[in-house]
């Protein structure tokens, strides 16, 4: 199982990564990044469809990143409850044991 939760987590980065990447690629109207990164370079390089395959890579992107989210959040999270379940048992053990709940200690 640890395997399986390493592989989910590395792929998580990977994809973060390339999510950030290729959305720092796109285009927008008023130039952003995009021309930071070689100007004209992704369009001689992916041709005059570029923007339609950053589109299409932002949201297969997208979908993995949501899907593996998900898949890591069930996994991790088995049947576990809160992580607060256990808060109030202690606190109402700890004023118990002192006796004198809500008064502040004498000070010297």
């Amino acid at each position: 199982m640890i395997v399986i939760k390493i592989l989910l987590y590395t792929i998580e980065v990977v994809v973060c990564l390339l999510l950030g990447l290729i959305v720092m690629l796109q285009k927008p109207k008023e130039g952003g990044l995009g021309g930071a990164f070689g100007g004209g370079a992704l369009e001689a390089s992916l041709g005059a469809d570029a923007g339609n395959v950053l589109i299409k890579a932002t949201a297969t992107l997208g979908t993995i990143f949501l899907l593996n989210t998900l898949i890591l959040a069930k996994i991790t999270a088995s049947g576990t409850g809160s992580v607060m379940d256990g808060r109030g048992n202690e606190a109402s053990a700890e004023t118990s044991e002192s006796g004198n709940a809500g008064e502040q200690p004498a000070q010297n």
